[in-house]
């Protein structure tokens, strides 16, 4: 009775531990999404975060081995936290017409006044700082973010097609990512013009309605040629 019973607490514990060891490491990422935005990805350092956590550099270690390891979980959970969110709203929706609209419209608002984080996430992969950062194990973890950006958009738009109302020889998945890919050229120049103090004439309204109406336009087209 007496080892069922330390078997028992020694669970315990370890569980405490793990519990503490995730909120700390939340927090740490809480911290370094911050810092990261603030200075720069070529600025930024453990040892800043540290700094603004009240830690010593060693002791973010025993969460992150690495600078690199960081940023890595830095995107991953930015990527994440924005498939959730598209992934909730396209669950309200009836209609392929109304989730490829939700998708485009919940990235768009998730972005269009953060462009700071939108070029965190989909922009600066393409930097020096980041080369090689994603390996296969970070692979494993983003290859479900595709299926909460576009799952809910193909369904429905399958759905749609079984009923005539989305062209059967248009492929439903590569339409909801197209849809995607417009809305991040949109942001992309949003970026690209306001860094050079140049911001676009065009409102945002105007231009998520505009590519929202497009591609519901399309959908009405008769199959593709």
């Amino acid at each position: 009775m007496g080892r069922r019973k330390t078997s028992v607490a020694k669970a315990k514990q370890a569980e405490r531990t793990e519990r503490r060891r995730s909120q700390t490491a939340s927090e740490i990422l809480g911290v370094g999404r911050d810092v990261l935005l603030r200075e720069g990805i070529a600025s930024f350092t453990l040892a800043a975060v540290a700094d603004e956590l009240g830690l010593t550099t060693p002791a973010l270690y025993y969460y992150f081995d690495s600078k690199e390891a960081l940023l890595a979980e830095l995107l991953i959970r930015e990527w994440m936290e924005c498939a959730g969110q598209v992934q909730a709203a396209v669950e309200h929706t009836d209609d392929g017409a109304a989730a490829v609209e939700q998708l485009m419209r919940t990235v768009f608002d998730r972005y269009r006044n953060r462009l700071d984080l939108f070029s965190l996430a989909y922009k600066s992969t393409n930097t020096e700082e980041l080369t090689g950062l994603v390996g296969p194990e970070e692979l494993e973890r983003i290859r479900p973010v595709n299926d909460m950006l576009y799952g809910g958009a193909e369904t429905r738009l399958r759905a749609d097609q079984r009923q005539g109302a989305f062209p059967k020889k248009r492929h439903p998945r590569r339409f909801a990512f197209t849809a995607h890919m417009a809305v991040l050229g949109i942001l992309s120049m949003k970026a690209m013009t306001e860094s050079a103090s140049d911001p676009l004439v065009h409102s945002d309204g105007d231009l998520i309605d505009d590519v929202c109406t497009t591609f519901r336009a399309a959908m009405k087209h008769g199959d593709p040629r």
